[in-house]
């Protein structure tokens, strides 16, 4: 059960955690990232579209930013000002800079099966890359592992493989469209995870990744990747900063603390980990429990707020006294 007041106990002493609803009636809301200049945007997998939560509030009659994509599931900001995005079941990942229907849109990257979780790495040569989560098989049966690919220049090279899938569990009610070419008895498997992605804040040419089917939590440095992709349980074995949790969803570091903060789904919980160490957090309290199926956390530009997406209820939650 959700309470709105939650007691944390850190070390020898009790944190108050408050947690109330920041912008509900969205559908499906999986993921949500901030834009360059300031906007908040949600995606609706069910309803393919993006809506501006900014202010937060009633989201059922809210006019979206962008519409008519197949199955948006993560969106990323670029240096350069754009918003790219992935589309799951159009196994694409489309510019959504300038908003609008999914068919005027750009096609930043194509010839993804099932792509999802994208992330932007700085790089000490002062550029940026790309990288995205998808599935290595189109069938159903054969997708037991996924992978990550650089996609920079639009076209993906696969760095790390062999991340093995599981089914992500609570998506029963996320339909795809009625063209979709699948029958539904595989309809549950297409929606297994591989990972989720993210950089640290202030650390160029890292890749952090959460692991869900092994419940770590790896930080990938890139001056490792060479001509070959590498395996990630072999990356795991050198690289694991965080083991023993559970299933887990989106992560994201702290603009200000450097901490990450990862979710877990099925717990109804967000973890913290501290990057600089490896240890297990089998008895570490979570930051906040009792939410409907997180999948996605952010914070505001200032620190203090942390928003989290529950698809399965249609809310953003906004969650503060975490950092305190």
């Amino acid at each position: 059960m959700l309470k709105e007041v939650q007691e944390v106990k850190v070390g020898g002493r009790t944190r108050r955690v408050y947690v109330r609803p920041f912008a509900w009636n969205l559908h499906a809301p999986t993921h949500m990232e901030w834009t360059p200049d300031g906007r908040l945007l949600v995606v609706e997998r069910t309803t393919g579209k993006v809506k501006d939560v900014t202010k937060g509030g009633d989201m059922e009659e809210a006019k979206p930013f962008a519409w008519g994509l197949q199955g948006p599931s993560s969106m990323c900001p670029l240096p350069d000002g754009r918003i790219i995005l992935s589309e799951f079941w159009g196994e694409r990942v489309v510019d959504i800079t300038h908003g609008g229907p999914a068919s005027q849109m750009p096609v930043f990257c194509s010839g993804l099966i099932r792509p999802y979780s994208i992330t932007c790495v700085r790089s000490r040569k002062g550029s940026h890359r790309i990288f995205v989560v998808s599935s290595a098989r189109s069938d159903s049966l054969e997708d037991v592992r996924g992978l990550v690919s650089e996609i920079t220049t639009g076209t993906p090279t696969p760095v790390i493989i062999d991340i093995p899938s599981r089914r992500s569990v609570g998506t029963e009610g996320f339909t795809p469209p009625e063209t979709w070419p699948e029958n539904w008895s595989a309809f549950a498997s297409k929606c297994s995870k591989n990972s989720w992605t993210t950089f640290l804040p202030d650390v160029e040419d890292t890749l952090v990744l959460a692991i869900s089917s092994l419940g770590r939590v790896v930080v990938f440095p890139l001056e490792e990747q060479n001509s070959r992709p590498q395996s990630a349980l072999e990356i795991a074995e050198r690289h694991t900063i965080g083991y023993d949790l559970g299933e887990l969803g989106g992560i994201i570091g702290h603009p200000y603390n450097h901490l990450l903060y990862v979710t877990q789904p099925i717990q109804g919980t967000i973890i913290a980990l501290d990057p600089q160490e490896s240890r297990s957090y089998a008895f570490d309290p979570p930051v906040v429990r009792g939410l409907p199926s997180p999948t996605c956390v952010r914070f505001t530009p200032d620190g203090e707020k942390m928003l989290v997406c529950s698809p399965t209820n249609g809310v953003v939650w906004e969650v503060t006294g975490f950092s305190s």
